[in-house]
């Protein structure tokens, strides 16, 4: 009988840590701003307390390094591309797409804040950056909110020509519950997986190719 009251209670706590929400609320502009939350618990993030200074020790005396120019060139190994990053938004939005479908109107977003004002140094940029923007978020924004619960969305979008740099303010919160870390592993996984062996064989090709480059230069030297 024991062991059945004690079964009963773990299965009980099992399920109230299951349907816990968590989340994270972030606050953007002149500061970042992060807290993450666990029920009626809330951590502070960003901006991190600043650690008083210890005493700084004498600095032993260096070894004089070699020069530059004695120092072994080390060959650089391509890293993430432009081409790569493009490639992996249709494979991130379809795990998104199966994430949300999963979380049944599970997920909130509230609130949700955001006021962006487009500028660079090129006018023609600016325009088409804000251009992009506005067909994106009336593309995108009903869609979201089918998938999301967001009670009060605010969106406001402007361009100042006179800016040499876009700025981005407002503040965001997501929350969620345990249980939804299962869909979203479940239903990210597999379109991920397939993205990063595809970029890992596209990875590898562009460095055999360096190579080839390389001794290939160095035979003609």
């Amino acid at each position: 009988m024991i062991a059945l009251w004690i079964l009963g209670i773990l299965l009980a706590l099992i399920l109230l840590l299951l349907f816990l929400r968590v989340g994270v609320h972030i606050a953007f502009g002149d500061v970042l701003k992060m807290d993450a939350f666990a029920g009626p618990f809330k951590i502070a993030i960003l901006p991190k307390k600043t650690k008083p200074k210890k005493k700084e020790k004498p600095k032993k005396e260096k070894k004089k390094e070699p020069a530059e120019e004695d120092k072994p060139k080390e060959k650089k190994k391509p890293g993430l591309t432009f081409t790569d990053v493009r490639s992996a938004i249709p494979a991130f939005f379809e795990a998104i797409k199966n994430t949300l479908h999963r979380t049944r109107m599970r997920m909130r977003i509230d609130p949700m804040r955001l006021a962006i004002t487009f500028g660079s140094d090129d006018p023609a940029k600016t325009a088409e950056m804000y251009g992009w923007a506005g067909t994106a978020m009336w593309t995108l924004m009903p869609r979201l909110e089918e998938l999301i619960r967001i009670p009060n969305p605010s969106i406001h979008l402007d361009v100042d020509f006179q800016a040499s740099s876009t700025k981005v303010e407002g503040e965001m919160g997501i929350s969620f519950q345990i249980r939804d870390f299962f869909a979203i592993g479940f239903a990210g996984a597999k379109p991920a997986l397939k993205w990063f062996v595809a970029f890992k064989k596209a990875k590898k090709l562009r460095e055999a190719e360096e190579n080839t480059q390389t001794n290939q230069e160095a035979t003609e030297v």
